[in-house]
C-alpha cells in the first residue's frame, strides 16, 4: 500500500511540474516575444499557433523538460551536485530537447514554429545562445519547483526560498 500511495504522489508530481511548466514555456515565449516587438497579432495567425504569439507545441515541450528535470532531481547522484553543476545539466537538457523537437517539428515536419538562423552564435536555427543562456537560468527554478512539490507531496525538507537557490548558483554551492 505504501508504495502504491508513494507512486500515485509521484505521478502528481510529474504531472503538475507538466503542467507548469508547460504553461511557463508558453509564457516565457510570449514575453520574449513581446519584449523583441515580434508579436504576430490577429491577423497573421500560424498553424498551430495561439494567437500568433506562440506556438501550443511549446507547452508539452517545457512540460517534458521540467518532468525530465524533476525526476532527475529525484535521485541522490543529482541533487548532491552543487547547484551550477545540476543548472548545467538542466540547461543543457532543455536545450538538447530544444534541438531535438525543433529538428523534428521544423526541418522534418516544417512546422516552422521557431526559427534562430537570424541569431548571433546559432546551431541549424534551432537553437540559440542567448536561449541557451535562458533555459539554464529556467532550470533553477525548475529545480527549486520540484524541490517545493517533493516537500508537499512526500513531507521532505521544506525548500529554501527560490532567491537562495539563485545565490547558491552565483556562489558557486
Amino acid at each position: 500500500m505504501e508504495y502504491s500511495n508513494r507512486s500515485s504522489k509521484y505521478l502528481k508530481n510529474k504531472v503538475i511540474n507538466f503542467l507548469v511548466f508547460g504553461s511557463i514555456y508558453l509564457n516565457v515565449e510570449i514575453i520574449t516575444r513581446a519584449y523583441c516587438k515580434c508579436l504576430v497579432g490577429f491577423n497573421n495567425i500560424t498553424k498551430w499557433s495561439l494567437c500568433g504569439w506562440t506556438s501550443l507545441w511549446m507547452f508539452p515541450i517545457g512540460g517534458l523538460c521540467a518532468v525530465l528535470i524533476g525526476s532527475l532531481n529525484d535521485r541522490p547522484r543529482y541533487y548532491n551536485l552543487k547547484m551550477w553543476q545540476q543548472v548545467i545539466i538542466g540547461g543543457s537538457l532543455i536545450s538538447a530537447v530544444e534541438l531535438i523537437t525543433g529538428v523534428f517539428f521544423n526541418l522534418y515536419l516544417h512546422l516552422n514554429l521557431w526559427d534562430y538562423s537570424e541569431n548571433k552564435f546559432n546551431f541549424m536555427g534551432q537553437i540559440s545562445l542567448q536561449n541557451c543562456i535562458l533555459w539554464y537560468l529556467l532550470s533553477v527554478v525548475v529545480i527549486w519547483f520540484d524541490d517545493l512539490l517533493s516537500y508537499y507531496f512526500y513531507d521532505e525538507e521544506k525548500p529554501q526560498s527560490l532567491l537562495s537557490y539563485f545565490i547558491r548558483l552565483i556562489k558557486f554551492q
